[in-house]
């Protein structure tokens, strides 16, 4: 088993979760290093660790992986959350991933605007962009039979990164 350390920020955001809960519900172990302070972030930002300034990054035995959705799969493969041998179902999987991240980048967007933009923005999220995202991923479920999942009959990533992220968006941030 290789050696996994899961760098990210100590808080329950979505794009670390998935990777989390997936070693840790895979029974994986590994070392999940949280940046707690302010100078915990720039200690990890000036130690070049993370090819493109972000986390989540994992280290698989000193060899860095970045981006959430690679992590992600990665992590999903190890815990058995993400199918090794059917193409429609990774694919399936990642779509799910990817709307999570558009998601995520369309709230994301929001933060940093002035009260009346954010108000005009937050709008628009309420009543056209989450309604569209929402009607697809029902879709999806409803399409995927009575299994209670997005894609097959049993918990993937999928599933562990939409009920981090709707955690996060019922949670108050918008």
């Amino acid at each position: 088993m290789p050696v996994l350390k899961l760098y990210y920020g100590d808080m329950p955001f979505w794009r670390a979760e998935v990777c989390r809960l997936a070693l840790h519900l895979g029974k994986v172990p590994f070392e999940d290093v949280r940046a707690k302070t302010p100078e915990d972030r720039a200690a990890f930002k000036e130690s070049g660790k993370a090819p493109f300034g972000q986390v989540p990054i994992l280290e698989v035995d000193g060899k860095v992986i970045a981006q959430t959705g690679a992590i992600a799969r990665y992590c999903g493969k190890l815990g058995g959350f993400y199918p090794r041998d059917d193409d429609f179902a990774a694919a399936k999987i990642d779509e799910i991933i990817d709307t999570a991240t558009d998601i995520t980048m369309a709230v994301g967007k929001t933060f940093r605007m002035e009260a009346k933009e954010k108000t005009e923005a937050r709008e628009q999220l309420a009543t056209v962009t989450l309604p569209m995202y929402l009607k697809a991923l029902e879709k999806i479920m409803t399409e995927n039979g009575s299994t209670g999942f997005y894609v097959t009959s049993k918990m993937t990533i999928a599933d562990i990164a939409m009920w981090r992220l709707f955690g996060w968006l019922t949670g108050g941030i918008v």
